[in-house]
């Protein structure tokens, strides 16, 4: 019976011989991170009736991979390839196509779920560190488009493309919701505000009951 690895990094072992040095080190911390608050696992479950057969590599630690990807500076999908390049710290790290496919098999069902463990891990986290007061800040930005897509609109600073609103936990910097509009009004209304503030309640636990809208 093969058993899908449900780790996203390996333990590493430090030394001070000055050999066996990888790149990217720093990013095998957040996927420990996401694995010590069981958000690698939940991922995989949220995933688990996507209707792939995984035969190798978990969908958890894909989209874990995934993540780490995006926060260490891959803004396309083919940048996934520098961690499939440090095995030492990875494992075995899944191919591009691979990876496009848990993009793509993230349905309407896995979108539903994957905020739910997104909203675990976080909860563990601000148990084992409250935040204390915290503040939510919304913010409307701009994202240009190279090519016309549904929604697409000049922008006021003469682009083209979107822009979205997003909401984020002032006190810590974490990214909470985000909605996208297109790019004009650019404005913030109390309405989009307030349909944003929506998201960052939804699932339940997503954002501690403590914070009020004021």
């Amino acid at each position: 019976m093969k058993v899908h690895r449900s780790r996203s990094v390996r333990r590493p072992e430090v030394t001070t011989d000055g050999r066996n040095l990888v790149s990217h080190a720093g990013t095998a911390l957040l996927s420990e991170l996401a694995d010590r608050t069981g958000l690698t696992q939940a991922m995989s479950e949220a995933m688990a009736d996507c209707g792939i057969s995984w035969n190798t590599h978990d969908p958890g630690v894909v989209l874990t991979h995934l993540a780490v990807s995006i926060a260490d500076g891959a803004d396309c999908l083919s940048d996934f390839e520098a961690l499939r390049e440090q095995s030492e710290l990875f494992g075995d790290v899944a191919s591009v196509t691979t990876a496009w496919r848990a993009v793509k098999a993230t349905a309407s069902t896995e979108l539903r779920q994957i905020p739910k463990a997104v909203a675990g891990a976080r909860e563990i986290v601000w148990a084992k560190a409250p935040p204390g007061d915290i503040t939510i800040d919304f913010d409307a930005t701009l994202v240009n488009v190279a090519s016309e897509k549904q929604d697409a609109r000049p922008t006021y600073k003469n682009g083209y493309g979107f822009s979205p609103i997003g909401a984020w936990c002032d006190t810590t910097g974490e990214p909470l919701a985000a909605m996208l509009r297109p790019a004009t009004p650019a404005r913030t209304t109390p309405m989009t505000t307030s349909s944003c503030w929506t998201r960052c309640r939804r699932p339940a636990g997503r954002v501690p009951a403590g914070p009020r809208a004021g």
